[in-house]
Order: C-alpha cells, then sequence, then structure tokens
C-alpha cells in the first residue's frame, strides 16, 4: 500500500497503518527477535547514535515490530481528528511490556518532588497503588477528589497549587464511573495542567480523548486491543512531539519498561479485528446489562448503556456505545459472590478482561484485594460486587450460564 493512500475507516486503519513491506516481502511483518540491530559502518553508527539517522540501535530502544504497533495504535486513536492548523493531529507512541509499566513512564516523565497528581475514586488497583504507595515516598503526592463535580475539581486545583497532572480513568475500573473529557480538560487547560486519560475499556473504537484537549492517552493493551489474553503490554501516547521524542523517551528507555517483539507482533495481530470484536461485545453486554438489571438476585448494575446509571448521559456523549464491561452488586454480599463464583460452567473465573471470552471477577478478593475495605466501599467497590467482561459467545449461552449460577 503506498504511504500517501488514503484511509478512512477504522477496520482499513487497524488492518493497515503502521506497516510497511519486509525487506524479504513477508507478507505479514516477521517477529524482530534480535536484541541488537547492526550498521554498515562506523559513521553510520555514529549518525545512529547522535540522531542524524533514523534507525535501530538496541531492543530497548525500539525495534520494528514495536514501531508498527505504535504507529496503528497512534493512527485508531486520532483517525478523523485535526490539529489547531487544520491538519491531521500528529502523537508519538511508546510502546511497553505492561499498562503499569506505561504508567509508570507517563508519571516519572512528568513529575518531580513537589508535584503533585490529580485524580478521582474508583482507579484500577495497580494504578491505586503506584500513586499512594511509590509516588509519595519520592514526595510526589496524589489528590483524590469526586472528578464528576467541576466545582469540586477546581477546587481542589485551587487549594493545591502543586498540581501539574489531571489523570482521569473513564470508564473508570470497576465502577465503570464516567468523566466528562470535555469540561475537565478544559479546567486543566485553564489552569496549566497536563491531562492523561486511560482509554483501556473504551478503546479508539468507541472513544477518542485527543477530542479533546488530552496531552496523553493510556492503554493496558493486554485487554481489548490484544482481545485474546495472549501477551501483556502497555502504550502511551502523547501530543507533544518534542517531548515525546525528548525526555519521555529517555525515560521509558532509562526505566527499561520496552515491550518485547513477541508480544508486539501477537499485539498487532489482536488489532487487526478490533472493530469487528467490538461490535459484538457491545452487542453482547447490552442484552446482559438488561437482563441482570431485572435479575432478583442482583440490587444494582453499573452499566453505562443503561438509563439507570448515573453517567448514562456523559458515556452518551462521548463513546460511541457503552462498550463490553459493567459490574453488579448480588444482594447476597460477600457470600452471594462466592456462591455465584462458584457456580459459572461457561464464564472464565479470572482477573484481566477484554478477551473474546467472557470474564469475571471479583474486585473485593482479586484486583482490589490490597485497598483497605473503607476505601474500597467509599469508591462503591463493595463485597458483593462482581465485574463483568462480556465476550463474544453466543448471547443466549451467556445468559444461560448467569441465569443458573444467579439462582
Amino acid at each position: 500500500m503506498k504511504k500517501s493512500y488514503p484511509l478512512s475507516g477504522f477496520s482499513s486503519v487497524a488492518l493497515h497503518a503502521g506497516h510497511s513491506q519486509d525487506p524479504m516481502f513477508a507478507h505479514i511483518t516477521p517477529i524482530y527477535a534480535s536484541s541488537t540491530f547492526v550498521y554498515d559502518n562506523a559513521e553510520q553508527g555514529m549518525r545512529r547514535f547522535s540522531g542524524e539517522e533514523e534507525g535501530y540501535i538496541y531492543s530497548r530502544w525500539g525495534n520494528p515490530n514495536f514501531t508498527e504497533v505504535e504507529k496503528k495504535i497512534s493512527a485508531l486513536e486520532t483517525l478523523g481528528i485535526t490539529d489547531a492548523t487544520g491538519n491531521p493531529l500528529e502523537v508519538k507512541a511508546l510502546l511497553h511490556s505492561s499498562g503499569m509499566a506505561a504508567l509508570s513512564t507517563l508519571m516519572f516523565g512528568n513529575l518531580k518532588t513537589g508535584d503533585k497528581v490529580l485524580t478521582h475514586f474508583s482507579l484500577y488497583g495497580g494504578l491505586e497503588e503506584l500513586i499512594s504507595k511509590i509516588l509519595p515516598p519520592l514526595g510526589i503526592e496524589p489528590i483524590i477528589v469526586d472528578l464528576r463535580d467541576l466545582n469540586k475539581a477546581e477546587a481542589a486545583i485551587k487549594e493545591n497549587t502543586g498540581i501539574k497532572l489531571m489523570y482521569l480513568e473513564t470508564p473508570a475500573n470497576p465502577t465503570l464511573q464516567c468523566i466528562d473529557l470535555d469540561a475537565l480538560t478544559k479546567l486543566a487547560k485553564n489552569h496549566n495542567l497536563l491531562t492523561a486519560v486511560d482509554n483501556t475499556f473504551a478503546t479508539p473504537y468507541l472513544q477518542q480523548p485527543f477530542r479533546y484537549a488530552v496531552d496523553y492517552v493510556f492503554h493496558s493493551t493486554t485487554k481489548f486491543l490484544n482481545g485474546h489474553g495472549t501477551a501483556i503490554g502497555g502504550i502511551l501516547i502523547g501530543k507533544d512531539i518534542d517531548k515525546m521524542n525528548g525526555s519521555i523517551t529517555k525515560t521509558y528507555r532509562l526505566l527499561g519498561g520496552n515491550s518485547n517483539p513477541f508480544d508486539a507482533f501477537l499485539l498487532n495481530q489482536g488489532i487487526k479485528t478490533l472493530e469487528l470484536r467490538m461490535e459484538r461485545h457491545c452487542f453482547n453486554a447490552q442484552q446482559v446489562a438488561h437482563f441482570l438489571e431485572t435479575h432478583k438476585a442482583v440490587a444494582k448494575v453499573n452499566y453505562n448503556g443503561l438509563t439507570s446509571h448515573n453517567d448514562y448521559a456523559i458515556a452518551k456523549k462521548q463513546m460511541k456505545h457503552a462498550g463490553a464491561m459493567m459490574s453488579f452488586e448480588l444482594k447476597n454480599g460477600k457470600q452471594g459472590g462466592i456462591d455465584f463464583m462458584n457456580k459459572l460452567n461457561l464464564c472464565i473465573r479470572t482477573v484481566s478482561l477484554g478477551t473474546a471470552e467472557t470474564i469475571l471477577s471479583h474486585p473485593a478478593s482479586m484486583t482490589h484485594y490490597c485497598v483497605p475495605k473503607e476505601e474500597r466501599e467509599k469508591y462503591g467497590i463493595t463485597d458483593g460486587l462482581i465485574r463483568m467482561s462480556v465476550g463474544l459467545e453466543n448471547i443466549q449461552d451467556i445468559l444461560n450460564d448467569l441465569e443458573q449460577a444467579l439462582n
């Protein structure tokens, strides 16, 4: 495909963006399982290290398999978006070994002693621990506020002059809380704050944070982007190209959080079917949510596609569909959750999400087990809460398994 050939459709971009013809004419980019790369002569090596000439040096710094995925995800996140001059928005991405590695690059690449990070309740457990246990001893303080209330958000910014970064997770894990990207990023820019958004649950097919004044977009690529549970990964995408090529890349390389060629290869294959998978995920999830909402054993369903969810309007405004993730509260609390999980037959009992199979987990004893109970409950993560990633099975089989487990 010629580089100048325009791609207007999501699946076309997912299939072709980032790909360049392999020198040996392989249809699919081979796995470049090489720790280092060679030079024609010493002068070329000098040009590579000085940045005068583009090219690969060492796989901790970059690899052809990383590059294809980085360009592909960047193209999906910016599809149809233009910059202030009307040109297609340019971004830079760095593929990491895990979502936590990408988050570490984000935090350490932007924050220093004395800085603060503003975020909200109900976050992924790993990020919660990173900002509450790893950053404070380094003199970086988390400020946690209900950011769905703009007055509270602005008050927190005014009271804490050291805030440098606003970190948003929407939809959030595991209550599916949604944050108003348009309103909050405008508020952040008014106070000269950087903004970062976790787009893992939504994927670029359902939500594109760069449509707003966002500086960084983050994904745990382990989830829907890979889609098959075959590889761990994370990606950080930034709008400030000079900074991404400079201090952020330096942080990435020195922390050593790079991906590896095989995981990048698997991720690339998974992304190619993202649109098709998300359509089925979303269709199934909507049916499951309606089923659970009327079931006698269920006290509450957290799904942004239901008008009963507090953030239904926000989700509808900034997402193409409510997605494949939901959580629900069982009436019998912790024991009800244990009994339900033990009776599942088709659906999988495990952590993680976004695979082809339907996955259920119990946050209180799994992803959020390190969070004290009083803190969990304050965020809506109760003992009876079940998180569900709705898969691609035939919908009736999913509903049948849920029915027998709930009864």
